[in-house]
């Protein structure tokens, strides 16, 4: 029940905040696109969001930059799917309670969700916003692979380990994407 109840208000609070940075994004696109296309294509907005003429869009600041602002959002929401250090907690719990398949599919497949959400929408659609937090989402990563190493060296049931090493590996993930560079990428 514990599992469950974290599980579920973990990702109920993210995807409210990514909804709100997505709608966030459809509306800086309609506010200020020449043609002021109401749109939720993840293409056009894209593309959109990259023409823009707004200056203050192209803005690179560490707090006060719409992308910036725009980007945290997104990033709530991703980073508890990745899950990135410290919005980690519910996986251990959500491993141990889950039957082996569901274990499997937490580790193999809603995990890597949260880093193609980073890259199609955060990377994509707000880079500036990765700029400017790029030290703290580096420190972030890399904290999470030592801690996450670390935690399921001394882990005795499997599926903790499965779930402390998931967040090591996918520390490694989100510190080659937000190298910001097509190697890390």
């Amino acid at each position: 029940q514990k599992a469950s109840i974290y599980f579920f208000l973990y990702t109920l609070a993210g995807s409210l905040l990514t909804l709100l940075g997505v709608i966030a994004l459809v509306v800086v696109h309609y506010r200020y696109s020449p043609d002021h296309v109401l749109t939720f294509s993840i293409p056009e907005l894209t593309d959109g969001l990259k023409r823009l003429t707004w200056s203050r869009w192209h803005e690179v600041g560490l707090w006060s930059s719409p992308q910036t602002l725009i980007f945290l959002l997104l990033f709530a929401g991703f980073a508890i799917k990745v899950p990135m250090f410290p919005f980690h907690t519910w996986l251990p719990l959500a491993h141990v309670e889950a039957p082996t398949a569901g274990s499997i599919l937490l580790a193999g497949v809603l995990l890597k969700v949260g880093s193609y959400g980073l890259v199609r929408f955060n990377l994509g659609m707000t880079p500036l916003g990765a700029v400017a937090l790029f030290p703290l989402l580096a420190t972030l990563a890399v904290v999470g692979i030592i801690y996450g190493a670390l935690v399921a060296l001394s882990q005795s049931d499997m599926k903790r380990l499965v779930a402390y090493s998931s967040v090591s590996h996918m520390g490694f993930i989100v510190l080659g994407l937000f190298a910001l560079n097509s190697t890390g990428l």
